[in-house]
């Protein structure tokens, strides 16, 4: 749930922004939205946007065949690894949706999307993909601390 409610908060940071106003108005210095964790919240977040996944999962009988697996948790996610997304404003673009596009670099290097070849997409399409994993959390109900127990069993 957790890795879910990730993803949802990264696109509602991204979505906060009203790009068009902050590329049309005076020079910037690099608009930034920065979001920090752990290997051990990346690896899922990326196996939830449907990276690294191999068509057989791996198994203590099918090590040998699995030696050159995409799912290699070492490679995907070392000890200092990051996820960058980095918006493009295409000035001379001809539609609303080839405004704003999104390249994604995992440890430096270009990430292909998940869904396509590509490196590159439009923000719109992006938000399109993961349109269900955004609509199907509900972040007030998902984040909700738990009641008190008002019960004298716990230890």
């Amino acid at each position: 749930v957790i890795f879910k409610i990730q993803v949802i908060l990264m696109f509602q940071d991204v979505e906060k922004v009203d790009w068009s106003s902050v590329f049309m108005s005076q020079p910037i210095s690099s608009p930034v939205i920065l979001q920090f964790g752990h290997a051990e919240t990346l690896l899922p977040l990326l196996s939830l946007m449907g990276y690294f996944k191999d068509k057989e999962p791996l198994t203590a009988y099918n090590y040998k065949e699995q030696m050159h697996r995409k799912f290699r948790s070492g490679h995907i996610v070392p000890y200092a690894s990051n996820l960058i997304f980095v918006l493009y404003h295409c000035e001379n673009a001809k539609t609303p949706k080839e405004q704003f596009r999104v390249q994604m670099l995992l440890n430096e290097k270009v990430l292909p999307l998940a869904y396509s070849p590509e490196t590159v997409s439009f923000y719109e399409d992006l938000k399109n993909h993961y349109k269900d994993i955004l609509q199907s959390c509900q972040t007030s109900e998902e984040c909700e601390l738990a009641k008190a127990n008002s019960t004298s069993d716990e230890l």
